[in-house]
């Protein structure tokens, strides 16, 4: 990873307690890489030999059943390490994970990783309370909201707080997101997600640009959030 220094581990908030002199060992097993659009950096059940720390760029995790309906979806965001889930336990990977983006990244073998933040406790109070905030998120998301309106409305507030990037008075998604991930999200149909979004663009609440979004009002999606 000549390319990049201490510092830039040193950005990850999982990895911001670890001791300089570790890091330094943790240099000697990083990677540096790109990804383009569209391209796979693994696939749900393939062997999870890498973790991830991604620089630039958005990664979506999905899985699926054996119908090939999707079951899970989720974003990544620059400066997220991923995935926690099963650390020192599973041996393969739950979901695939796809480039939305070009990508830059490092990497690291998950052996590696283990072993050196077992040596140091508040990395895995991190770890514990990420885990933690994405569960009590998802529990939030799969309430049950009987209209479909709000439950659109929901799925926004949740993208805003987690991808959302304030630009002045705006708010910027650059993570291209389609009406068909965003009406898988709430649970509710491609038709529906597209009659609440031509609402909200008629009432100057939000606008979208090659799949991007940008929030006008942020204020009518906070005081739902409460």
């Amino acid at each position: 990873m000549d390319k990049y220094s201490i510092k830039d581990l040193k950005k990850f908030d999982i990895l911001s307690d670890i001791p300089n002199d570790q890091l330094q060992y943790f240099k000697s097993s990083v990677y540096w890489r790109t990804y383009k659009k569209g391209q796979f950096l693994f696939i749900e059940d393939d062997p999870r030999e890498r973790i991830y720390f991604l620089l630039k760029g958005f990664v979506k995790l999905t899985r699926s059943n054996q119908k090939g309906k999707m079951t899970y979806c989720d974003y990544i965001k620059s400066y997220t390490t991923f995935p926690c889930r099963g650390l020192f336990t599973d041996s393969t990977y739950h979901y695939s994970a796809e480039a939305v983006t070009d990508l830059e990244l490092f990497y690291m073998p998950t052996k590696v990783f283990e072993e050196q933040i077992k040596k140091n406790r508040s990395t895995l109070i991190k770890i514990v309370t990420s885990l933690s905030d994405i569960l009590k998120t998802h529990e939030n998301r799969v309430q049950q909201i009987a209209n479909a309106q709000e439950r659109v409305h929901q799925t926004l507030t949740y993208l805003i707080a987690d991808l959302g990037v304030s630009k002045g008075n705006e708010i910027k998604i650059e993570c291209p997101i389609t009406t068909t991930e965003l009406a898988y999200l709430s649970g509710t149909s491609r038709e529906t997600v597209s009659q609440v979004l031509k609402q909200l663009k008629k009432d100057g609440i939000l606008s979208c640009k090659n799949k991007m979004w940008t929030i006008h009002k942020p204020v009518f999606f906070y005081e739902m959030a409460g």
